[in-house]
């Protein structure tokens, strides 16, 4: 037997030998009457901000494919669809081509706003989903 198991064979005794202390039977709802009542403005504006956030991207997203068609993307890729040999023989042009066509700018806005409401909706929703999987 080493120095380990002698250590903690004499902790296990140790631990055996101090009595057991029950909880009051209230401690619960003690705790629970400590803790922050901000929950449910807390919610209020987060589902705001999730409300805005989603109605930004949206938005974004009709502004991204509104511009996407003005600029010819959507003919580009159906040409390059119709007719791949030139994304073959010319890839640099062809990509080149369709890079300039594409706003990035609100593209990234779209991708931006679409991305914080999923984040904020994630929020929003992370009590229920902890109560959902609790009770199953």
């Amino acid at each position: 037997m080493n120095d380990r198991e002698r250590s903690d064979e004499r902790l296990e005794r140790a631990l055996r030998a101090v009595p057991r202390a029950q909880p009051a039977t209230d401690l619960s709802a003690r705790i629970i009457a400590q803790l922050p009542r901000r929950r449910a403005a807390h919610a209020r504006w987060l589902s705001a901000l999730t409300l805005a956030a989603a109605v930004c991207g949206i938005v974004l997203v009709y502004q991204t494919a509104f511009d996407l068609d003005a600029r010819g993307a959507f003919d580009l890729v159906a040409y390059y669809a119709a007719q791949p040999a030139i994304v073959a023989t010319y890839p640099r042009e062809a990509f080149g081509a369709l890079a300039a066509a594409i706003p990035w700018l609100t593209v990234a806005a779209s991708v931006s706003a679409l991305g914080v409401a999923l984040i904020l909706a994630h929020r929003l929703t992370a009590k229920t989903r902890v109560d959902f999987w609790q009770r199953a």
